[in-house]
C-alpha cells in the first residue's frame, strides 16, 4: 500500500489530478501494482478526503496544548510524535492538518508505524489539501520516497 501511495504523490501534482477510482486503478495495474494493495490504498486516500472536509477544522482555533490519548501513545512511537510536533512548530501542519495526520496513522497497523511511514503521511494529507509548506520541511519530508535530502 504505501508503495502505492508513494508512486501517487511522484505522478501526480495534487489529487484533483488524479483520474477516477476505476481509471486509476487500471493505470496502477499497468504499472505494476496488485490489485489488493491498490485497494488498499485507495480506500485510505478516499478516507483521507473525506476526512478533509473539515472535521478538523475546529482544531486550527484552539489554543490549547495537544495531548495524546493512551491508544495513541501505544499506537504511535515516541520518534513519530516528535515528528508530529516538529512538523506544527515549523508550519509544515496546522492544527487540523496535525489531527489528520493522527487519524490516518491510527488507522494503520501498529507494527508499520515509524518515522519514514509518518512523514508518508503527512505528505499525503498535505497533497490532498494542495498545502505549500516551508521549504526544509519539504525537503525533510520528501527524504521518506527519495532518501536523505542534500542541502545545496
Amino acid at each position: 500500500m504505501f508503495d502505492v501511495l508513494s508512486y501517487l504523490l511522484e505522478e501526480y501534482s495534487d489529487l484533483e489530478t488524479c483520474p477516477d477510482r476505476d481509471d486509476l486503478s487500471r493505470h496502477l495495474v499497468a504499472a505494476g501494482f496488485e490489485d489488493d494493495e491498490i485497494d488498499e490504498a485507495l480506500d485510505w486516500v478516499e478516507h483521507l478526503t473525506s476526512e478533509s472536509s473539515g472535521v478538523f477544522d475546529g482544531a486550527n482555533d484552539a489554543s490549547s496544548m495537544r495531548v495524546y490519548s493512551r491508544g495513541e501513545l501505544e499506537h504511535l512511537p515516541t520518534e513519530v510524535r516528535g515528528l508530529i510536533q516538529f512538523l506544527e512548530d515549523n508550519s509544515g501542519l496546522t492544527p487540523a492538518q496535525r489531527e489528520l495526520t493522527i487519524d490516518r496513522l491510527m488507522a494503520l497497523p501498529e507494527d508499520d508505524i515509524d518515522v519514514d511511514l509518518a512523514k508518508l503521511v503527512a505528505l499525503m494529507v498535505l497533497w490532498s489539501q494542495q498545502s505549500e509548506l516551508p521549504i526544509l520541511v519539504g525537503e525533510e519530508l520528501l527524504a521518506a520516497i527519495h532518501g536523505e535530502p542534500t542541502m545545496q
